[in-house]
């Protein structure tokens, strides 16, 4: 016995199947895109900003909100073209957060936030003070550093086991150029 399906039964499956897979998707993508396309030889750790994560989920949301509609509308003239809009738009997101980075080196600190056109890139002697925000394990917010630059830009990085692994090199660095580092119990 053969079985036909409907064409709005596949996006659904297709709906389903990307909802279904979308935690690990968000989970591990924004991390390889970010280390495929910013990693180089000499940096300590090429950081992903956590508005990619958050950027990637609204990329993950127009992919499941076309099939969807796809699925609930049956496959229209209109409901056609809102699910490519959806597809577009769903690029546009990616490729914006593939945009977003921070690296930092022996050389340099380069970063570049989500929907900015340039990138920015500052020696540490560029770097006015360095801030350490730490928190306590009863909180629910992550310890992070502040970036303080001497053209007045702020860089902020959250703890991660990343960050936690280069500790060592960030405040030798810091010290060495005789730049102040503050510790901020919060």
């Amino acid at each position: 016995m053969h079985r036909r399906y409907d064409t709005r039964h596949i996006f659904m499956a297709i709906g389903a199947c990307i909802a279904i897979l979308s935690p690990v998707f968000l989970i591990i993508v924004p991390l390889v895109v970010v280390n495929t396309l910013y990693d180089k030889r000499d940096i300590w750790i090429t950081y992903v900003p956590g508005v990619n994560y958050a950027a990637f989920g609204v990329g993950v949301f127009f992919l499941v909100l076309g099939c969807a509609l796809l699925w609930l509308f049956d496959v229209r003239k209109w409901t056609v073209s809102v699910g490519i809009l959806c597809l577009i738009l769903c690029g546009f997101t990616f490729y914006a957060a593939s945009l977003s980075y921070v690296t930092l080196s022996d050389e340099e600190i380069s970063y570049r936030k989500l929907f900015s056109k340039e990138k920015q890139i500052y020696d540490w002697r560029e770097l006015d003070k360095l801030l350490y925000y730490e928190k306590f394990e009863e909180d629910k917010e992550l310890s992070h550093y502040e970036f303080h630059f001497k053209d007045g830009q702020v860089l902020t990085i959250k703890q991660n086991s990343f960050v936690t692994g280069i500790q060592g090199s960030i405040s030798s660095k810091v010290r060495g150029l005789g730049i102040p580092l503050e510790y901020v119990e919060d």
